[in-house]
């Protein structure tokens, strides 16, 4: 079975669909993942065919100060805020429209050598277009996602509503309307390469990634753990919820001569890394980590990941380090300090560890507050509101609650259980055998 997955994001929104591709292979199947360039030596490193796709547009949106401060600030009516939203939202359109067609083309191409079924990520946004693909090959698809917002729920709101507030249950429910009935981004330029590069016609519900080319149901895969997002009652048949999917620990790593000499001379540090989104000045952030350390008095390793957290001159209890796999450096923590985005929060979680989420965005503070829901973490601390204070506080905070380092331990053994990816691949085989329902003539 030729599985063709796209995938779109930061690591921690590709890396799962890596696993979910290595997981195929290891059954016995050939998947190719096509995702951004930036990650091809990650999936030779894990022996998966990969296909690059263009990140200009990724690397535009992490960069830029206007959408760093909009995305930290999200939620904000202020006039100055919104007079930057409509600024960071113009800037990013310009940017996208610019880029699309190279996009789309990425896409496309990433099917020529074809596919028995296709595996389609990022939901609403219009980074995916594979079901148009799948509909091109006569291959059926399959919607895989690591989000629960995008089944219309009572229960998960739409991405917009802060996770942080609660909403009656109708308005969670209305709150998935403006996607099903507002024309998606980009539509134009999609409705071109359908017909002029796939040479597919026009057709109802064509952008309604849950629907079949016949009308019917698109399988959703749920890449998450139901002991941290407990599955909605209200979801249909046609969901399935697998467990996270994860690559195994790199048996082979051996830890910088620095770093392992670090971790050996005191007690368990904690880690800090901030992600890819830059909700301040990466030296800003510095600083305020480094005075956050000193005031909860423990030692710390910082990861410097993608450049949102720079220090430039550490004090002995602080190690600066650039790529560390988390599956070996997080259970030789006492706790890791994370901007909370879905593959650090699952990373900690299966390893046990208690987590401390400083949250830009309201995509990562939907994972900040499933983590405190579950006892992993505390409340958590927006990007906007960090002081060295403040961390400080939550740091001890965590580390002084036996509770939470109970929970973890606990949830851990639970998660590492699961099989996630595992669960994946039998689901898909499943559903490859019954390709003949989930695939039908364009009406």
């Amino acid at each position: 079975m030729r599985t063709l997955i796209y995938a779109w994001g930061s690591r921690g929104d590709v890396q799962p669909y890596l696993a979910l591709a290595r997981a195929l292979n290891r059954a016995g199947h050939d998947a190719v993942l096509a995702g951004p360039e930036r990650f091809a030596g990650l999936a030779q490193e894990h022996g998966v065919e990969f296909h690059p796709r263009d990140q200009g547009l990724l690397d535009f949106y992490v960069q830029d100060e206007d959408i760093s401060e909009w995305l930290r600030d999200q939620g904000a009516v202020r006039r100055g805020k919104m007079a930057l939203r409509k600024r960071a939202l113009n800037k990013l359109a310009g940017e996208f429209f610019r880029r699309f067609p190279r996009m789309l083309a990425d896409i496309s191409s990433a099917g020529e050598r074809g596919a028995d079924l296709v595996v389609q990520s990022y939901e609403e946004l219009p980074f995916e277009q594979g079901h148009h693909v799948a509909e091109k090959l006569g291959a059926p698809v399959v919607l895989a996602t690591l989000f629960p917002n995008y089944v219309p729920s009572a229960h998960y709101p739409a991405k917009f509503l802060p996770a942080d507030r609660t909403f009656p249950r109708v308005l969670r429910r209305l709150s998935h309307l403006p996607g099903a009935l507002l024309p998606p981004i980009g539509k134009a330029g999609v409705d071109a390469w359908r017909s002029d590069v796939l040479g597919l016609p026009a057709r109802r519900n064509q952008h309604d990634r849950l629907r079949r080319p016949d009308g019917g149901r698109v399988p959703v895969l749920h890449g998450f753990s139901p002991h941290l997002v407990p599955p909605a009652p209200d979801w249909p048949a046609w969901v399935f919820t697998t467990g996270f999917w994860f690559l195994p620990p790199r048996a082979d790593y051996s830890p910088p001569a620095e770093l392992a000499a670090f971790l050996d001379r005191g007690e368990p540090p904690v880690c800090v890394t901030l992600g890819t989104v830059r909700g301040m000045d990466p030296v800003e952030a510095g600083r305020l980590v480094v005075e956050a350390v000193r005031l909860a008095g423990v030692r710390a390793v910082v990861v410097r990941a993608s450049g949102s957290l720079e220090v430039a001159d550490p004090p002995p209890g602080v190690l600066v380090v650039d790529d560390v796999p988390y599956p070996w450096l997080f259970p030789r923590t006492a706790a890791v300090v994370s901007a909370a985005g879905v593959g650090t929060v699952n990373e900690a979680l299966r390893v046990g560890v208690p987590q401390v989420t400083c949250p830009v965005h309201n995509e990562q503070l939907m994972w900040a507050v499933l983590a405190r829901d579950a006892g992993v973490a505390g409340e958590p601390l927006r990007n906007r509101d960090l002081t060295p204070a403040r961390l400080a506080d939550a740091i001890r905070a965590v580390l002084a609650d036996r509770s939470t380092g109970d929970r973890a331990r606990a949830l851990a053994r639970v998660v590492d259980a699961e099989r996630g990816a595992e669960n994946a691949v039998e689901l898909l085989e499943r559903l490859h055998a019954r390709r003949d329902k989930l695939t039908a003539p364009v009406r």
